[in-house]
Formats: structure tokens, C-alpha cells, sequence
């Protein structure tokens, strides 16, 4: 990467001299100061001086440069999603432009450091001039050399056959996994299944009537104690074990390394990125299932293909949402998209992109906002569109899209995220005559039979109402637990079996077909001063 930089700024420096002798603009005159301040390497200004340039547009042939080292800033301080609109931008605007094959380098770059490993070769394959491709090679190879995941490494290798240092690395990979890969079976034959629960507890002794900072965890384990009394009816037994598990990789590596520890079945958590990791590389080893009770983030699931979410990723709920759109009667097949600063938020914004640009809408606004009105309004597009969608994570932004819409006096569906919305400061007037739909993994249905029936089992043994967590954790363990009893170590063949699905939980259910995401996502509308599910 910093020989093409090295040479792009000859390159540049050269057409610069080329203009010295004409009179210099002051657009031109910005852009040189933008590019020394880049040189100088203060990434954070250049990308303030470049991204104010790519605002003007002014004629010049300097104006895609500005847009490609506005987006190179960008990387340099690792906001890809910011660089890769900048350079989407640049290729709608400047289609001809000759530099095409450093825009698909940055791409690449971008995608390798996301770990998108697909992106990345793909868009190194359309690289067509040889002076790339010794820094092709030397950035495959850096970041195909990361790569851990036998199944991350079985996928690349069929989609490219022909790249070498992924052969190698996947070869290398193999030798290595057979040499640590115990014979494990315990799954098989068995009438008793272990889960490890490694949850942050932070707590000496588990009793629900104290209140303390991770209740939540406290609330899942004991929902999954209520429904191991269930499965045992069903003549499924599990045993429970709890692991204290914050984010620290040193107790994670030492519990993976404890023999009793290696008898477990089935992990729920860690709920942290390093202790994560280190589970899920055990389980791979172990050839056992890992479930993420909480996290939304799809990247987890390339690593091994025993990894499940149990709510559904930031990328599947804008999947799902743009489904649920394309069914809904809404006038016309435009869009405008906003999104909030969180990394889901944009993760949302462009998967729902993606989605509704594939069915054929146009997408009228793609906007970042502040969870503000003012900010909001500013931005609300000036042609009629068929709704707008909002990811975001900030209950601010809700009614402050309300509010804008309000002030614009326009009637258009909003489709956003639960926590949008901050109910209990919502009222029918609020929302009079507005079509409004959230999606929300964590709906609780207070209408199901089963939800009142939990409700009051929870009460009578633990004497409090029963949060949205531990209802969560009775679901899981109910689930797993019945996949386990009934397939054993065929986890796969259960998951991708109709019939797993037929049974009742309390809150939204899963859906595993073919997938290690939950396909199962609820849709509500506000009516009588609550949330309810849509017909």
C-alpha cells in the first residue's frame, strides 16, 4: 500500500506542475494545501480539507483527487464505511475518471481489513495493470495469513481456486487443526448435555432478589433454569454450569485449558470480543455449538460454522426489514435511508441500501444524521417517497424524525429500530395518523398464552417479574436443548429440519434454516399507547 501511495503522489505532484504555469484557482490552490496536510500525516484534518472539496463542484480535473484522498484519509483512520461511500460517490459522479484500478486497490484494502474476504479478492481480480500486482501479492498475503477459521478458509478456496497463498494457507491450516483436533463424541449416545454459561455475573452467589450491574446476565441464566425443568418433562436432561467470563482472554485461555471444562456440550457467551474469540477457536477444536445471546454482529459468524446468533445480526434485520417493506402497500418504489453514528447503525443503512437497490427502488436520500429535528429536517428529501427507514440506536431520533416530519407536513411511512423510540414517553397524539413500523428482536408478546404462563411461574419461584432476558434465556436453553436431545452431535441436519421450528417460545422463535443467523425477526406499530405486533 505505500508504494502505490508513493507513486500516486508522484503522479499527482507531477499534474500539479503541469497546471503551475496557468493561474492557479483557489479550489486548486485548497486541494494542494489539503494534499501537504495529508502528506504531513494528519489524516484527521486532510480528510476535513478533502471532504470539503468533494462539496464543490467546481470544474476541474483536481476535484476526483480530492475524492480519492478524502476517501484514502478515511482508511488511514479506519472509518471504511465513510471511504467506501466517498468512493461510490466518485464513481458515480466521475464514471471516466482513468484511475480506476486505484480505486478497486482501496477497495480491497478496505475489504481485507473488514475481513469481507470475498470483496477483497474480487475486487483485486479486476485490478488489470501488472504494476499492481507485486502489491497485490504482498497484501494477500499479509492479511490471508491472518486468517484462522478452517471454514473461512474452505469457503475463499472454492470461490478462488486459483489464488496460491490461499491454497497454502488452507493447507497449512488443515495440518495444523488435525494435529490439535481431539477425538471428541461425547455428544453421541448421550442422555445428558452440558451447557457452559459464561456470562459476566460479577456475583459471589446468584439471588435474583438483589439488584446489581449485570442482572441481564443474572435474568438469562435464570430463564434457562426454568426451562431445564421443562426439557427434563420432555426427557431431555442439561446440566448448567456457570463460568464468571468478563472480557479477559487470560481466564478465558485457563478455563479452555480445565479438563472439566472440556466436557461441556454446548457454550452461551462470552459476551466479549476477546473472550469471544477465544471460545469460539476452543470450540472449533471441540467440534461443539457456540451461541451469542446478545450480539448482533454477523462477523462473528464466519469464524466456524458452529457459531450462532440468538438475536439476528444488524444485517439480517435490514434484510428482513426491506422484506417486510416490499410487502407492505406503500406508494411507490423510492426511499430515503438515514442512519445514526453507531457501527451498526451504518451496517443497517447499507445492507437496507443494498437490499431495496436490488428489487429495483431508487434511493432518493442516503443521509447520516443527528438525532436531532433541526438536523433531521435539513435533510428530508424534496420529492415524494414511498417511506423512509432510520437505523439507528439513539431513542432521541424518533420522535425527532416525527417532529421533522411534522414540521414538513408530510405523511410518510417510517420503518426504524425498536430503539428508536423511547415509549413510555410516547402517546397516541404523538403518533396520531402516522405509519409507523419497528422492528424489535427483543418484543416481548404480553398477548401469548405462554408469556402470561412464564410470567407467573417466574414470579412464584424468584418473587419478581420476569425481564426480556431471562424470557431469552429460557428460550435458548429450551431450543438448544431440544436440537441437542434430538439430533445430538447432527446439529446441522436438526437446524435445517422444518419441524425444529414447530414448537412455541415465548418471545419471536428461530429459524436456522440453512443459516447461522436467527431469520426470526418481529415488526410492531403503536396502538393504544403500546407496541403490538403488525397483522
Amino acid at each position: 500500500m505505500l508504494k502505490r501511495l508513493i507513486l500516486l503522489l508522484i503522479i499527482f505532484s507531477a499534474f500539479q506542475t503541469a497546471f503551475a504555469q496557468k493561474s492557479v484557482s483557489e479550489y486548486e490552490t485548497a486541494y494542494k494545501k489539503a494534499l501537504q496536510t495529508f502528506k504531513s500525516g494528519d489524516f484527521e484534518k486532510a480528510q476535513t480539507e478533502f471532504g470539503a472539496l468533494c462539496n464543490n463542484r467546481i470544474e476541474s480535473t483536481f476535484v476526483p483527487y480530492s475524492f480519492y484522498f478524502n476517501a484514502l484519509s478515511s482508511t488511514k483512520l479506519q472509518k471504511y464505511f465513510e471511504a467506501k461511500t466517498t468512493l461510490k460517490n466518485l464513481l458515480v459522479l466521475y464514471p471516466n475518471w482513468t484511475k480506476k484500478d486505484e480505486i478497486n486497490y482501496l477497495f480491497s484494502n478496505i475489504a481485507f481489513e473488514e475481513k469481507n474476504y470475498v470483496d477483497a479478492l474480487n475486487y483485486a481480480k479486476s485490478i488489470t495493470d501488472d504494476s499492481f500486482q507485486d502489491d497485490l501479492a504482498e497484501m494477500k498475503a499479509f492479511y490471508i495469513g491472518q486468517i484462522q477459521s478452517t471454514k473461512t478458509l474452505n469457503e475463499l478456496s472454492a470461490k478462488f481456486p486459483d489464488e496460491s497463498i490461499l491454497l497454502e494457507k488452507k493447507n497449512k491450516t488443515a495440518i495444523i487443526a488435525n494435529t490439535q483436533t481431539s477425538t471428541n463424541s461425547s455428544s453421541k449416545n448421550k442422555n445428558y448435555f452440558n451447557f457452559g454459561l459464561l456470562l459476566p455475573l460479577s456475583v459471589e452467589t446468584l439471588d435474583p432478589e438483589r439488584t446489581r450491574k449485570n442482572q441481564y446476565a443474572i435474568d438469562i441464566y435464570q430463564g434457562m433454569k426454568m426451562a431445564k425443568n421443562v426439557l427434563l418433562k420432555e426427557g431431555i436432561t442439561i446440566n448448567l454450569f456457570t463460568y464468571d467470563i468478563a472480557n479477559n482472554t487470560d481466564d478465558m485461555l485457563e478455563l479452555v485449558n480445565n479438563e472439566s471444562f472440556q466436557k461441556m456440550d454446548l457454550l452461551v457467551g462470552p459476551l466479549y470480543a476477546e473472550s469471544n474469540r477465544v471460545a469460539t477457536a476452543y470450540c472449533e477444536t471441540a467440534q461443539i455449538p457456540i451461541i451469542n445471546p446478545m450480539s448482533n454482529n454477523q462477523k462473528l459468524l464466519d469464524e466456524y460454522e458452529l457459531v450462532f446468533l440468538a438475536q439476528p445480526s444488524a444485517v439480517m434485520q435490514a434484510t428482513k426489514a426491506a422484506e417486510f417493506v416490499r410487502k407492505q402497500p406503500f406508494l411507490g418504489r423510492n426511499t430515503a435511508i438515514y442512519y445514526t453514528d453507531s457501527p451498526n447503525d451504518s451496517t443497517m443503512a447499507e445492507t437496507y441500501r443494498q437490499q431495496m437497490e436490488k428489487v429495483g427502488y431508487e434511493i432518493v436520500k442516503f443521509e447520516k444524521i443527528l438525532p436531532f429535528a433541526d438536523d433531521i429536517g435539513n435533510k428530508l428529501p424534496e420529492k415524494r417517497v414511498s417511506h423512509i427507514f432510520m437505523a439507528t440506536s439513539d431513542k432521541k431520533a424518533g420522535l425527532s424524525m416525527i417532529n421533522a416530519l411534522n414540521k414538513k407536513d408530510v405523511m410518510y411511512p417510517l420503518v426504524t429500530t425498536a430503539e428508536a423510540f423511547n415509549s413510555s414517553n410516547l402517546s397516541n397524539g404523538t403518533l396520531a395518523g402516522r405509519e409507523v413500523y419497528c422492528f424489535d428482536p427483543e418484543f416481548v408478546d404480553v398477548e401469548k398464552p405462554i408469556v402470561d404462563t412464564f410470567r407467573k411461574d417466574y414470579l412464584s419461584k424468584y418473587g419478581v417479574i420476569p425481564s426480556y432476558y431471562a424470557f431469552h434465556g429460557y428460550d435458548i436453553a429450551l431450543f438448544w436443548g431440544r436440537i441437542l436431545g434430538r439430533y445430538g452431535n447432527n446439529i446441522r441436519k436438526g437446524l435445517d429440519n422444518r419441524d425444529s421450528y414447530k414448537d412455541i417460545y415465548n418471545l419471536a422463535g428461530f429459524n436456522y434454516l440453512k443459516s447461522q443467523d436467527n431469520q426470526v425477526l418481529p415488526f410492531t406499530t403503536f396502538q393504544n399507547y403500546k407496541f403490538v405486533l403488525t397483522k
